[in-house]
């Protein structure tokens, strides 16, 4: 039997939400059918190969992800969910491949229906 170091985490460096996005209280405003560029910077001290898979919350009204499993992918913004005040957030699940797993939540999103 080998010695093997342990495995160390994924570490979340910047990210996840929106690239350029302001830090402000109360979440982030955009309207309806923009594509947004997202922002995720992952470090590993292993250098281990990292696999991501995002997801949105609530899923419906659904935006659209150019690939959910990329670091930075678009997302395009959904109509807005039937309650203007029911916030979207993106969730990304980063995993190492050797049993590290870190999951990142982006700031609340708000919908603004296009004018």
């Amino acid at each position: 039997m080998g010695c093997y170091a342990p495995n160390h985490q994924p570490v979340i460096t910047a990210g996840p939400r929106p690239l350029g996005s302001p830090s402000t209280p109360g979440g982030l405003k955009f309207e309806e059918g923009t594509e947004i560029q997202l922002q995720l910077e992952v470090t590993d001290k292993d250098e281990d190969e990292i696999f991501f898979l995002w997801s949105q919350v609530p899923p419906n009204p659904a935006g659209a992800f150019s690939s959910t499993t990329v670091a930075t992918p678009t997302w395009t913004v959904p109509p807005p969910p039937e309650n203007p005040k029911q916030a979207i957030y993106l969730t990304v699940e980063v995993k190492d491949g050797n049993g590290g797993v870190l999951l990142g939540k982006s700031p609340d999103i708000y919908v603004i229906p296009k004018q």
